[in-house]
């Protein structure tokens, strides 16, 4: 049996949290951190299980990005031990070329007693499978040494999506960002966005409708590579460079920014702004500048301080190559952005094109 604190056990520094919580993190971390004595100004930040073993896996996968990683390793020459730390590292591509019967016989020579139909009754009470063994199968007397502890955990993770894939969790939306994130990379957006909208899906399942920020939403499922917060920004950057080849994606946009808006209304003001701001500009590159000039004066009006809000609208009509192109109006809208008092000269400089044209 493991001599170690358990996970759910109070951590012995003595903070009062869970070990799970507190040092179990820092331990796991202490690969990656760099000697404060040799260089001060880099420490790696503290980061969940499942989002390290994404960085081990990534290097796995990629031999350049490794050896990036290794030139910075090279110089606190500690390359050999992180280098054979990571290649006997458990993660989710070496369990996954493993059969079922194979992992749960695994679970079992490390005294971890697995039933499907009991994973099946406990998994009803989880959205993480992480969560799940964190609770149920590190609590067992389990035999597990050095690294082969995390198999019990990304174990779990795996036989989730096997056994019960119509029951989503935290773990399938990180899967989904990621590989959204792997494909964008390879240049091949319009997959990255499939699976984005899958990831996005998800959230709006698990997340109760009581959660009204997307902060929020980040505190209610924690532990994932990525923060719903950030992501989300990409997500709708993305859905923006889509658009640019295929009108589609407009629409896509459009959707998400109005969803997000509206279940998560008390997010970041920024967020809010900047999403309202994106739905009312897809409606013009559709072509439905009714709608684009409501949704505007809505956000003008919501936020009047929001100089981008007045400029955006302004270029809608500032244009030739657009449909609506007004010269009138837009010198009209880009006049009360200048009240706003932010960006003045990018006002005027438009301005100043407007009226070249309009002489």
């Amino acid at each position: 049996m493991s001599s170690k604190p358990g996970r759910n056990d109070p951590c012995p520094c003595g903070s009062g949290n869970k070990y799970k919580r507190c040092c179990l993190d820092k331990k796991n971390n202490e690969y990656f951190e760099l000697s404060n004595k040799k260089v001060p100004e880099f420490k790696m930040p503290q980061i969940s299980p499942l989002a390290m073993m994404r960085i081990e896996q990534k290097m796995m996968r990629n031999p350049v990005e490794f050896a990036k990683f290794k030139k910075e390793l090279d110089k606190i020459g500690r390359t050999e031990e992180i280098r054979d730390f990571i290649s006997k590292s458990w993660n989710l591509d070496k369990i996954k070329i493993m059969s079922t019967e194979d992992i749960i016989g695994k679970l079992g020579c490390m005294n971890i007693r697995f039933d499907i139909e009991d994973f099946k009754e406990k998994a009803q009470e989880y959205i993480s499978a992480t969560d799940l063994s964190e609770d149920y199968y590190y609590t067992q007397d389990f035999h597990a040494e050095g690294l082969d502890e995390d198999f019990i955990f990304l174990a779990i993770i795996e036989l989730w999506d096997r056994i019960i894939p119509e029951h989503g969790n935290v773990e399938m939306i990180d899967n989904f960002m990621q590989d959204g994130y792997d494909y964008l990379e390879k240049k091949e957006t319009e997959t990255a966005i499939e699976k984005w909208e899958k990831a996005w899906n998800l959230i709006l399942t698990l997340v109760p409708p009581d959660i009204k920020s997307v902060e929020e939403a980040d505190e209610y499922i924690p532990g994932m590579t990525q923060s719903i917060y950030n992501w989300c920004q990409d997500f709708e950057m993305e859905l923006h460079n889509a658009s640019v080849t295929n009108d589609s994606f407009f629409w896509k946009r459009i959707k998400f920014c109005n969803v997000f808006c509206r279940i998560f209304p008390d997010s970041d003001e920024l967020i809010i702004q900047n999403f309202m701001l994106a739905e009312a500009d897809s409606y013009a590159s559709i072509d439905d500048f009714p709608t684009a000039d409501r949704l505007f004066k809505e956000l003008v009006n919501s936020y009047p301080d929001n100089v981008w809000g007045y400029i955006n609208w302004g270029d809608i009509y500032a244009f030739e190559c657009h449909k609506s192109a007004n010269f009138e109006k837009a010198r009209e809208i880009y006049k009360l952005a200048l009240e706003c008092g932010d960006e003045i000269e990018v006002v005027k400089k438009r301005l100043e094109s407007l009226n070249k044209r309009l002489i």
